[in-house]
């Protein structure tokens, strides 16, 4: 059997990070995979015998690249492909494997702002759904929306959880916490959340939510938000410069992967207040790292989190507050927290979802 795998997005934050992970676990094994990855972003892609490269220097929305790159897979010889979005180069002469992380731009169409992007999205997602011989995706609530929003069979779909890279581990280092802090400028004691500043990560409510938690702390405590700073943050920004925070929300930006083990041990609780995610790693990267978790009760996130989180409706400032001050000043529920975080982030492991996903791979290959 001989795998082609799409790799032309292995430099992105979800499906980057599923991309390298996957390619890592296989980088192991003895099954012979096909690469397509573009030149400058081949440092990225592990290295393993069993690996060939295909240079695909086609960029993954190019209307005109998908009989392109199409072509270079058809030359290629492989028995079936696998595209970790949904940007597949359909037609395609082979089986196609694609994964559907979420379909977010469906249910808040604001998080891709341009109407003619979101129009492109829309009709990209179809031709892949349509082509794809079976559809993977990372949780069960993202199978329901692609089934609701999307219309696809749920008999055509896999659910494969994501894992946790091992990286992900309390630091306990006083040297390496601090130098992490000194490093992104944050304080002793914070509150920590990472992701993309979009609609549905529900921020404008987190501002809101942190400026009444301030009132109701004995010793108040930064909140931090960090991610690509990209259009949706201006609006952030000055959300919180509305709310009257000040240097009560920071931004330090991009988190380093080398750094994120460091900065998330270092937080005192990570929020993660979402509308809708089809995953949501960094609630169990904060777990793996030891870090108690407030999050949403919505989505996926129950089935991600499980009991080691506390949760709240995300609408509800009170219930947010009153989760956010108990974890913070309850020593008992933190290390409770803690130690539950670790036990649950540890049932996700790359190396079952790379095995899971060989399995698809197998039964499409026949």
């Amino acid at each position: 059997m001989r795998i082609g795998f799409d790799a032309r997005t292995i430099d992105g934050s979800g499906v980057g990070t599923y991309s390298r992970n996957l390619l890592m676990q296989y980088a192991a094994s003895d099954q012979e995979f096909v690469v397509f990855c573009p030149d400058q972003k081949r440092d990225l892609v592990p290295s393993s015998e069993n690996f060939s490269y295909v240079s695909a220097n086609v960029h993954p929305r190019s209307r005109s690249g998908r009989a392109v790159f199409a072509r270079i897979v058809e030359s290629a010889h492989v028995d079936l492909l696998h595209v970790p979005c949904q940007y597949a180069p359909t037609p395609v002469a082979v089986p196609l494997v694609a994964t559907i992380h979420d379909v977010i731009p469906l249910l808040y169409p604001r998080t891709i702002r341009n109407p003619i992007e979101r129009l492109r999205y829309r009709r990209q997602l179809d031709r892949t759904l349509h082509e794809a011989r079976v559809l993977i995706t990372v949780s069960q609530i993202s199978l329901s929306a692609l089934s609701a929003y999307a219309g696809v069979d749920p008999g055509r779909v896999r659910v494969i959880h994501n894992g946790v890279s091992g990286q992900f581990r309390p630091v306990e280092d006083p040297s390496v916490l601090e130098a992490a802090r000194r490093r992104y400028g944050l304080p002793e004691r914070y509150a920590f959340w990472i992701g993309e500043f979009k609609p549905n990560k529900n921020l404008a409510f987190l501002l809101d939510a942190w400026a009444a938690t301030l009132q109701r702390l004995r010793q108040p405590v930064p909140l931090v938000l960090a991610g690509a700073q990209g259009e949706d943050f201006r609006s952030v920004q000055r959300d919180a410069q509305r709310s009257g925070l000040g240097d009560k929300v920071l931004f330090p930006g991009f988190i380093r992967d080398a750094d994120l083990a460091a900065v998330y041990s270092a937080a005192n609780v990570f929020v993660f207040p979402s509308l809708f995610e089809g995953f949501g790693l960094p609630p169990l990267e904060a777990m793996a790292c030891g870090t108690p978790c407030v999050v949403s009760n919505s989505s996926s996130l129950p089935e991600v989190t499980g009991r080691a989180a506390m949760m709240f409706n995300p609408t509800s400032i009170q219930q947010f507050v009153d989760c956010v001050v108990q974890v913070l000043e309850d020593p008992d529920l933190n290390g409770k927290l803690r130690r539950e975080g670790l036990r649950q982030s540890s049932l996700f492991r790359w190396e079952r979802s790379a095995a899971e996903t060989l399995e698809v791979y197998r039964a499409v290959v026949g």
